[in-house]
């Protein structure tokens, strides 16, 4: 059977394949952006840094090697973050403690396994093209505008993402000239490693090594990874969850997965398999359920398919499920032997780098985009919705 393809529970796993050489270096493109992406997303909603730096680990090696979109990467996102410390807040649970966050992990990966055995995917084939244009344009501007502090030291304001957009442009003025020209910097190295045929698979990580290693030379006053939390020369311990508080926690559990698998539905449609198997929801709705059934266990915040970070490995060159799993593997690599090292890498690095990534996920739909806008009105306004 080949990888990806369209199965019932009955039917066993797909085939893993053979790793590619190219997904070697898409895992550890991956892995490192899984620092101060996954430690930035848990600090923002409050909860340990250090949660989101794990949600990058288990989660990912699980949701990859049972995933039925093969390229998506399952780990915390910044919509999961936030609903999650929504979810404990509303119970009057400390979002810190460590049996609560794990109860909740473990409980939203019991959920989305419920929906995967009864199939309720099939919801997603009643959505329409322009919907899920719309849906997967949005989480590619959530990417790109949640990235603007860090690529210009300059924190947005407003209340939507366009709005957001909007006050970055004018408050031009407002941009700290070291951390924008450091994500210049980054975005100009990546372009010019783009345009080496050779170089291209490693064009992602070229540009975050080289402009990494320029900013320490030059001793440039820009914000580090250390200075959201430090790492830990640690691997994720086993965690037990507080059983006690179940009960609070029921709806809030359905709550994180239906908005953990709504961002993850649009990744299919955005990164097809390479293979040309077609995805399963279904699939991947269970192989979220593992990965947060076992994360839970192991530190990990609540995860979901990442539009984001599998934007990043497949401009990195992924084409098969061991990417993800190679990210896995390097990022509890990196966090065991070198933390102190990752703990240099410049903010403003990554985020002009992840600014390429959700460029790059806008241009991939722009046949899409224009294909709905010529389409009808209707459906212009359901995109835009």
């Amino acid at each position: 059977m080949r990888a990806g393809g369209r199965t019932s529970p009955r039917r066993p796993l797909p085939t893993l394949g053979w790793p590619r050489p190219a997904d070697a270096t898409a895992g550890a493109v991956t892995g490192l952006f899984s620092i101060p992406e996954g430690m930035a997303y848990a600090a923002i909603a409050g909860f340990n840094p250090v949660a989101g730096l794990y949600a990058g680990v288990v989660p990912a090696i699980v949701g990859s090697l049972t995933s039925r979109t093969v390229l998506m990467v399952t780990t915390l996102t910044s919509a999961i973050a936030l609903t999650s410390q929504s979810v404990l807040s509303d119970a009057g649970l400390d979002p810190k403690d460590a049996g609560n966050v794990a109860l909740l992990t473990v409980m939203v990966g019991a959920v989305m396994l419920l929906m995967g055995a009864l199939r309720l995917g099939v919801v997603m084939s009643f959505v329409s093209n322009a919907v899920m244009t719309g849906f997967s344009t949005g989480i590619a501007l959530q990417i790109i505008t949640g990235v603007l502090k860090d690529a210009t030291g300059y924190k947005p304001q407003g209340d939507n993402k366009l709005y957001q957009l909007g006050d970055w442009l004018v408050h031009v003025g407002d941009w700290q000239g070291a951390a924008t020209a450091v994500a210049a910097a980054t975005v100009a190295v990546w372009a010019a490693a783009r345009s080496v045929r050779r170089l291209e698979p490693v064009a992602l990580l070229l540009a975050m090594v080289v402009v990494s290693v320029g900013v320490f030379a030059l001793s440039a006053d820009v914000e580090l990874v250390r200075d959201i939390a430090d790492i830990p020369a640690a691997l994720p311990s086993l965690t037990a969850p507080d059983l006690s508080v179940v009960p609070e926690l029921v709806g809030g559990a359905f709550s994180v997965a239906l908005v953990a698998l709504a961002q993850a539905a649009g990744i299919a449609p955005s990164m097809p398999n390479p293979d040309g198997s077609r995805s399963d929801v279904n699939g991947d709705f269970r192989a979220q359920g593992y990965a947060n059934l076992l994360g839970g266990l192991f530190q990990s915040l609540p995860s979901g398919g990442s539009m984001s970070r599998t934007g990043v490995a497949v401009s990195a060159g992924a084409r098969t499920r061991w990417a993800g799993v190679f990210s896995g593997v390097f990022l509890a690599l990196v966090v065991l032997v070198c933390g102190s090292l990752a703990e240099r890498i410049p903010m403003p690095v990554i985020g002009g780098l992840i600014l390429v990534v959700g460029g790059e996920l806008v241009w991939g739909r722009r046949r899409d985009i224009v294909l709905v806008l010529r389409t009808s009105r209707l459906s212009s306004a359901a995109m835009v919705r």
